[in-house]
This record gives structure tokens, C-alpha cells and sequence, in this order.
């Protein structure tokens, strides 16, 4: 999209299961496959902060996953910041 920025992070990880992609980007969500406290890393509130401040800034947060083969996140945010 022009006068936009877009960053796109991919992974080789086990990707996200499809019943948890809708609640990626709840505060404090963990997929099913990190219920153990032990085995979890993270608070699970990175990808809400970073889409309430791409979105904050008039962008989009949205994602691609399939299991077993990954994820792929792209940020868009627009160059110019409309005025208040």
C-alpha cells in the first residue's frame, strides 16, 4: 500500500493451531500446546502490545500460520501520522 511501511516476520516454528488463532492477540493468551507453566516462556503479552501500538499509530497487525510449518506476521503502518 503506498505511503505505508510493512514489516513481515516469518518463523519455521509449529505454527498456530487454527482454534487459536483467533485469540493470538489476547492479552495473556498462550496456545494449548504451552498449558505447562514449566515449558511456557513469556507473560503472552507481547503481540497484544504490539498491536495495540501499530494500531494506535493507524496500522494493521494480521497473520499467516500453518501447523508444522510456521508463522508469518506482517505489521503496516503508515508513513505520514494523520493529524489529531
Amino acid at each position: 500500500v503506498e505511503n505505508t511501511v510493512e514489516i513481515t516476520i516469518c518463523d519455521d516454528g509449529p505454527g498456530i493451531a487454527p482454534l487459536d488463532q483467533r485469540k493470538i492477540f489476547k492479552p495473556f493468551f498462550h496456545a494449548e500446546g504451552q498449558i505447562n507453566l514449566e515449558l511456557r516462556s513469556g507473560s503472552g503479552l507481547g503481540l497484544a502490545i504490539v498491536k495495540s501500538i501499530v494500531e494506535h499509530h493507524g496500522g494493521k497487525v494480521w497473520f499467516d500460520s500453518k501447523l508444522g510449518q510456521g508463522s508469518t506476521f506482517y505489521l503496516q503502518v503508515p508513513l505520514v501520522q494523520p493529524r489529531p
